[in-house]
């Protein structure tokens, strides 16, 4: 991971992210409302996920906590890989800081924009098993059994300027409670920096819980996807 200047490649790529969005509304693969309680405070997490022009994926939610509120929009192509992201922050109707970036073959481009007016820009390197994953959108972690094998990946968070390398297992199948009612998923785990991530999805692959016992968070979803 490196620091960047701006350059006229990366201009261009950003200039592309101001431009219509060139995708229309697909066939929704999931949405809901996850309450998510971390080490006793309680916040929501309102999510679509829908399939798009050219197969691609488009994952688009609001989080609301206290006075915080945070908007994202992540587009992954057919592998799951990002090719897309934009994720806001507002505090008190305030935005306190904004992240854009645009995957492009073997690299992701993020420029980050902050209150206070400071702009930088950041590459990250993109392999076969690269994931964007937030610490603070449980609903992205739909794309970590997307498509992909158990074992290494590469997880990039353009909000903290972060790669770390991580590893996902699958631990088999397992009793879930959802909205009340007890239904079977698949257990996966996924260690990123000492961080484990316990989540389970449905046979369509749609996410129904997830705990991070490190931070003392469990979220779950509100009632059983449709």
């Amino acid at each position: 991971m490196r620091h960047y200047s701006a350059r006229p490649a990366a201009l261009l790529a950003f200039s592309l992210l101001a431009a219509p969005d060139a995708f229309a509304q697909g066939r929704i693969l999931d949405e809901g409302t996850f309450s998510v309680t971390r080490a006793g405070v309680s916040q929501t997490e309102n999510f679509r996920i829908a399939r798009v022009e050219n197969g691609f994926i488009r994952a688009t939610a609001t989080v609301v906590s206290g006075s915080q509120r945070v908007t994202s929009t992540l587009t992954v192509d057919t592998l799951g890989m990002p090719t897309q992201y934009d994720v806001v922050v507002t505090d008190r109707g305030a935005r306190s800081l904004s992240v854009k970036a645009l995957g492009g073959g073997a690299r992701l481009i993020a420029k980050t924009n902050n209150q206070g007016g400071d702009e930088a820009m950041r590459e990250y390197p993109l392999t076969g098993q690269s994931l964007l994953l937030e610490e603070g959108l449980v609903h992205q972690l739909f794309f970590a059994a997307y498509g992909r094998k158990p074992g290494m990946i590469q997880v990039i968070d353009p909000r903290a300027s972060r790669v770390t390398p991580g590893t996902l297992a699958a631990q088999g199948l397992e009793p879930v409670d959802v909205g009340g009612r007890s239904v079977t998923g698949t257990h996966y785990s996924l260690v990123v920096g000492g961080v484990r991530r316990d989540f389970w999805v449905d046979a369509s692959g749609r996410l129904l819980r997830v705990e991070i016992p490190s931070a003392g968070l469990v979220a779950a979803r509100e009632e059983l996807p449709r």
